[in-house]
């Protein structure tokens, strides 16, 4: 009993060595669903039918190399699922339900067609992700826009979820940084101290201006020749929504002198970004 034991064991390293060897690799979820809205009264100028497009367009990794952790996570950015366990059921789910708005909270007639007119006004929702990796770490880059028929503007966001390659895990701040809250003053050194941040200083709301620490960020990803972090905000979190997404970057080195780096971020960057004479 206990050689078999030690056999399934040993078998489950070496599945897991070889997943480690395979060439990180993704498919594309793609679709797009149309629906018809038919309401009571007039909505606007369209009348009382409104059209509605939901878009996927979204870059999912092959089966093991994300952690169920992980998975979910990226899950819950791409469909707003974090139950589900399947991409393709979760995608299904996302374009299957229109989200639907009224003044008197009644929902409308819902209709699926194949297409919309084009040449008249319409809401819009789509998501749409890209991945990239190294040999340590892949990086999955997840946007959002919803534009609703009447509105000034659209909303968007765009978020980033970096994943260990080796482990399958979510590499998290927390994991690169001893200090949360050092952490967060280094953000605000780096858009007043560092000319690459000059455009985000320049766009601050009153309320951050000369500010010694900032929030946390919302998300955060690392360059492909590892030598910065760069973190990123919502829209009207620091910033006027004219100024679009603030990103701060943080040279590794550069944060090395504020910020103690964990060990496993001076794995990940190595020497040679936070080490200098």
């Amino acid at each position: 009993m206990k050689r078999h034991t030690l056999t399934l064991a040993l078998a489950a390293l070496l599945l897991a060595g070889c997943n480690h060897d395979k060439e990180f690799t993704t498919r594309t979820i793609s679709a797009t669903q149309c629906y018809l809205l038919a309401y009571d009264e007039q909505m606007g100028p369209w009348g009382d039918t409104l059209g509605l497009k939901k878009v996927l367009e979204v870059e999912w990794p092959a089966k093991g190399f994300l952690s169920a952790d992980a998975e979910r996570e990226l899950m819950k950015l791409c469909f707003d699922d974090s139950t589900s366990t399947n991409a393709d059921k979760a995608a299904r789910q996302w374009l299957a339900k229109p989200y639907i708005y009224t003044d008197d909270g009644e929902a409308p007639y819902v209709k699926n067609v194949d297409t919309l007119d084009e040449s008249s006004e319409y809401s819009y929702m789509a998501v749409r992700s890209t991945a990239t990796h190294d040999s340590a770490i892949a990086t999955f880059h997840v946007g959002i826009e919803t534009f609703g028929a009447g509105a000034a503007h659209g909303i968007y966001s765009s978020h980033t979820l970096t994943v260990d390659l080796e482990s399958g895990n979510i590499v998290r701040l927390t994991d690169l940084v001893s200090d949360t809250n050092l952490f967060c003053e280094a953000i605000a050194r780096a858009i007043f101290d560092l000319d690459a941040n000059k455009d985000i200083r320049e766009c601050l709301f009153d309320e951050y201006q000369g500010a010694d620490r900032m929030p946390m960020p919302a998300s955060f990803f690392i360059d492909s020749a590892r030598n910065n972090i760069t973190v990123s905000y919502d829209l009207y979190h620091i910033q006027p929504y004219a100024c679009g997404i603030p990103s701060v970057v943080l040279p590794i080195f550069w944060l090395s002198k504020h910020v103690e780096l964990t060990p496993y971020a001076k794995r990940l960057f190595g020497p040679d970004s936070y080490i200098k004479e």
